[in-house]
């Protein structure tokens, strides 16, 4: 059997979730069928990613059976993610030593671009994989998101996707955001036309309401 690389895997992964999300199960049997050199791999992720069914469905309302069962879903999905996005994981040892490794893993990164690029993924990956226009990601490595403007869930959703912690990606957010580098030289006049002429920063609301987005991803988004 022809082997594969590690991104056509991650690619491959991230058209399953796609799929999920839209309900799709013709293209998920269809994506499994079209590689048989990755089934292996891929069942290995989706019975992690089904892992987690328990806590969505049941939250609170869990029976005590299934309540014990919770940390080891949780560990699942932590897994799953971790495959899915490349990172490297050498124990389940929980919450604390997984940020932990992330903060190690972090150390060299310090704006959202540099995040996706450790990744490894494209621009338009990271896009796809959120449910986001790429003009509205675009935004946010550019910094042009206003912080204020995500609701708490919206940062954890967008933390969770990177698999960092929502406070990392408020700060490789502020990061991110646009330097002015003044010359010495320069006139006062020619300081301030500068400063107008920067780019103005947008609420993730509006970013969405002028993105060509479906409206169901939009309303996915603005709904949270």
């Amino acid at each position: 059997m022809a082997s594969i690389d590690s991104q056509t895997i991650q690619q491959l992964k991230m058209a399953w979730l796609a799929a999920e999300e839209r309900g799709d199960k013709q293209a998920q049997m269809a994506l499994l069928r079209a590689h048989p050199e990755a089934q292996e791999a891929l069942i290995d992720f989706i019975a992690a990613y089904h892992a987690t069914a328990l806590e969505q469905e049941h939250g609170a309302l869990a029976s005590p059976e299934e309540i014990q069962l919770l940390p080891l879903t949780e560990r699942a999905r932590q897994r799953a993610l971790a495959r899915v996005f490349g990172l490297s994981q050498t124990s389940d040892a929980g919450a604390q030593a997984r940020s932990e490794a992330s903060v190690t893993s972090l150390a060299s990164v310090k704006t959202l671009r540099e995040l996706r690029q450790r990744r490894r993924l494209s621009l338009t990956e990271a896009a796809r994989g959120l449910r986001l226009g790429v003009d509205v990601w675009k935004k946010f490595e550019e910094g042009l998101i206003d912080l204020l403007s995500l609701s708490t869930r919206q940062l954890e959703r967008l933390a969770s996707f990177f698999s960092v912690s929502p406070q990392e990606f408020a700060e490789l957010l502020r990061n991110s955001q646009p330097t002015l580098a003044l010359n010495r030289r320069q006139t006062g006049e020619a300081a301030r036309r500068q400063r107008q002429e920067r780019p103005v920063r947008q609420s993730f609301a509006e970013a969405i309401a002028r993105s060509d987005m479906s409206e169901q991803e939009k309303r996915a988004w603005l709904e949270e």
